[in-house]
């Protein structure tokens, strides 16, 4: 998808990040080059649990987790604006407490 030329952020948590490095190093090295893919670490406070969103010029989809941290099959999908602006919301706000994949590599 990053070959499309649109422009994506991913954010995951350490975890994550740590296990698709592990698991798809060289790939990786590859995404990380891509100019138009910002790729970040949320750094974790507490129990937050971040979503999966994917948020276009159409739609929002919003899948949570529950209490647990597992993924319980609920969904949002929306085409109306309202929703999509509570989206952008929620994701700049995870966002705003990521860094970036060579911030956090310099940590470790």
């Amino acid at each position: 998808m990053a070959e499309s030329g649109k422009d994506m952020t991913m954010i995951v948590t350490p975890k994550v990040f740590d296990r698709i490095k592990g698991e798809y190093g060289k790939r990786l090295e590859n995404v990380l080059t891509q100019e138009n893919l910002s790729f970040l670490v949320y750094e974790e406070k507490g129990k937050s649990i971040i979503p999966s969103m994917l948020i276009t010029d159409v739609f929002t989809y919003t899948y949570l987790f529950n209490n647990d941290g597992v993924y319980d099959n609920k969904m949002l999908i929306s085409f109306d604006d309202s929703t999509k602006s509570w989206t952008k919301e929620m994701y700049k706000h995870f966002k705003k407490q990521s860094i970036a994949v060579e911030q956090y590599l310099s940590q470790k």
